[in-house]
């Protein structure tokens, strides 16, 4: 969140913020064994592994998955996790324009999920100029790629609130 890459001043948020750096890149919270592992995002950005009771979830915020889902530490890092929340902020058009700036496209993170055999992935990090609609059709044309690979991988978008199943319980 350096003002590089961050365009608000800590100053100007309204909150209390506390930053402790991440010293060592496997850690618990809780209950909740977690890995670090960088992220391909311009600055420092990392991405998670969290070793939950009931299952595994892979979360990377900030990241730009190389073309294909031809990545092989991030496909070690993921593979076979429950669920994948991944930066998919673009569809392949607006992806050819913002190369490098270290956010996902929909097609390579549908390929990078599948390619690591992951069970349910969540599209993220959404650009604020889509609308729902525009979401819906990355959901539709992930979807549409899953079929054409013949591939059991479920998908969805994030959205505030939204309750995540592991091991077959429900969601609080």
């Amino acid at each position: 969140m350096e003002s590089t890459y961050f365009p608000v001043p800590f100053s100007e948020l309204p909150s209390n913020i506390e930053i402790e750096e991440l010293k060592d890149f496997n850690f618990a919270v809780g209950n909740l064994l977690v890995r670090a592992q960088r992220a391909n995002h311009p600055g420092v950005c990392v991405g998670y592994r969290l070793f939950a009771p009931d299952g595994l979830v892979c979360f990377f915020p900030d990241t730009e998955p190389r073309p294909g889902g031809d990545d092989r530490e991030m496909l070690d890092f993921i593979r076979d996790a429950d669920v994948l929340i991944l930066d998919s902020q673009y569809d392949r058009a607006e992806y050819q324009a913002h190369t490098g700036w270290g956010h996902g496209c929909v097609d390579d993170s549908v390929a990078l999920a599948l390619k690591a055999g992951v069970k349910k992935l969540v599209l993220f990090h959404h650009d604020p100029d889509h609308d729902d609609k525009k979401i819906d059709a990355f959901v539709k044309h992930a979807r549409a790629l899953v079929a054409k690979a013949k591939g059991k991988l479920k998908v969805e978008a994030a959205r505030e609130g939204m309750p995540l199943q592991l091991g077959g319980k429900s969601p609080r």
